[in-house]
């Protein structure tokens, strides 16, 4: 095989088109890195997940979640709404604010003095696992809530869900929907 290559070498050293076959080989090479790119690897396709993202939106969801059944309890408890179903939407997800140690120092130089901070995340230890320790938990912002329930085609059981909707979540009314809920017979 290592003598046919040499062969083959050998003989366009020889042939009076060699610049041709160069051109034709460099574009060839040039068509395959192109191709390369465009096709689709199937490696780098798949989107690795890493816990803290897989636990963010865990908690995320339960958030909402959460605060659904609490919505659902506290409508159903007003009078004529009846049986209700309460759905959220949520943008973001929950975010964490750690601690943080701050030690402030003067740098003095020749030429001059400047005021420097170095930042360092506070690690609690509990039962033998190291943890940042939490200093604030920013909840996702929920930006609507449609409630359906039996007494939603009444215009004042409409209005009192939709007051307590947006007073409980602290949300604008304009962000919340109030619909009866279907019979069934």
């Amino acid at each position: 095989m290592k003598e046919q290559i040499k062969t083959f070498l050998d003989s366009l050293k020889h042939r009076q088109d060699k610049v041709r076959i160069a051109v034709i080989l460099g574009a060839a090479g040039m068509l395959m890195i192109l191709l390369s790119e465009l096709l689709p690897d199937k490696e780098n396709n798949i989107t690795p997940s890493s816990d803290e993202s897989i636990a963010e939106t865990d908690e995320t969801e339960s958030f909402r979640k959460s605060t659904e059944a609490q919505l659902k309890e506290l409508l159903e408890q007003i009078d004529g709404v009846g049986n209700c179903e309460v759905m959220l939407t949520v943008e973001g997800t929950t975010e964490y604010v750690y601690a943080e140690n701050i030690s402030r120092y003067t740098d003095t130089s020749p030429d001059r003095q400047s005021d420097k901070a170095d930042t360092d995340i506070v690690i609690v230890e509990q039962n033998g696992d190291k943890q940042a320790l939490i200093k604030k938990v920013i909840r996702p912002r929920i930006s609507g809530v449609m409630v359906v329930c039996d007494g939603g085609g009444d215009i004042s059981v409409n209005e009192r869900v939709l007051r307590a909707v947006s007073t409980a979540l602290n949300i604008s009314s304009g962000r919340v929907c109030v619909e009866n809920k279907r019979k069934v017979y």
